[in-house]
């Protein structure tokens, strides 16, 4: 081999190498830049999960301290004395900063909805009834949620299982357990998204099920089981007035009056399902402190624990 031949194959052997370690170098770049990207995404991640346990701590303790301490007024008093969590909805929503991230905090007053997964087959008629004005279509929808929720394989006369979905071609079937989210409605058959969009604001998967008299709205006091037009009406009335109801008896006892009569056991029923005061509480918390990260959202429902002690009985991330 010539001198000039050696030299040619040399220089071809030196470019592959060249091309072989800028190949290496360009894999290292790009796994470098990876790795970077997956440790930032876990430093945020992590960074927005200690600003919502952060928030979640000090609403807790806000809520507490409103249990402990007397407001100055003599008015302010009596509402605090009858409900410390007053005003809940709008007094602890907002953005909250934890060491300067910021969380945004949403509060729903459970008292204001209803537990679909507690409400029997005729608090759902009720409900439906008087939202869709269509008793026929308020009599399927119950009873294919019914059906979704209870053990057994065997429909109702106007409801659904699983070979009924399947014969529609439905992907979604039902679990025979109760609903995770109010959103798994929209699976049942008959639910439409028209109708979804009417109900889905009053209900809620969470909570004891109790609801508040001085806060929730008509839909939701209409479901209830002993719950007549002349109770709802004295409901109103002292709503409508400015004032708040300080206990149960107060509207019963004028509806009973309105309405001719207290209405037996129907009425002991409502009583257990009603309270005047915020009890439970769902609290939204979110945090996004950096560009790569979705952000950290954590759902809590709040209860009182006691005169002045407070409860965590649920939390889930998203």
């Amino acid at each position: 081999m010539s001198t000039r031949n050696r030299r040619g194959v040399a220089l071809l052997a030196a470019l592959w190498l060249v091309v072989a370690i800028a190949a290496v170098a360009a894999q290292f770049a790009i796994e470098a830049r990876e790795r970077r990207n997956v440790g930032i995404l876990a430093a945020e991640r992590g960074i927005q999960r200690a600003a919502a346990m952060g928030a979640l701590a000090m609403t807790q303790a806000k809520l507490e301290y409103a249990m402990r301490v007397a407001p100055a007024s003599a008015n302010a008093a009596r509402l605090s004395s009858s409900d410390p969590w007053l005003g809940i909805d709008s007094t602890y929503s907002g953005t909250v900063y934890v060491d300067s991230a910021p969380v945004a905090v949403t509060a729903r007053d459970l008292g204001e909805q209803l537990n679909i997964n507690q409400l029997t087959e005729t608090d759902l008629q009720s409900f439906f009834t008087f939202l869709l004005r269509d008793f026929s279509k308020a009599t399927q929808l119950s009873q294919a949620i019914m059906d979704w929720r209870d053990a057994d394989s065997l429909p109702r006369p106007s409801g659904a299982e699983r070979d009924d979905y399947i014969k529609a071609g439905l992907l979604a079937l039902p679990t025979n357990a109760s609903f995770r989210d109010v959103e798994e409605l929209q699976n049942v058959m008959g639910m439409t998204p028209e109708i979804y969009a009417t109900i889905a604001p009053f209900l809620t998967t969470r909570g004891n099920g109790q609801v508040n008299i001085n806060t929730a709205p008509i839909p939701v006091l209409r479901a209830l089981p002993g719950m007549t037009d002349a109770i709802v009406a004295a409901i109103i009335q002292y709503r409508s007035g400015g004032r708040r109801i300080d206990n149960v008896a107060q509207v019963i006892d004028v509806g009973a009056t309105r309405g001719g009569g207290r209405g037996g056991a129907g009425v002991t029923t409502l009583q257990g399902r009603l309270t005047t005061t915020t009890n439970n509480v769902e609290f939204t918390f979110e945090a996004r402190v950096g560009p790569q990260a979705p952000p950290s959202k954590l759902t809590v429902v709040m209860q009182r624990a006691g005169n002045q002690g407070t409860l965590v009985s649920y939390k889930q991330w998203q």
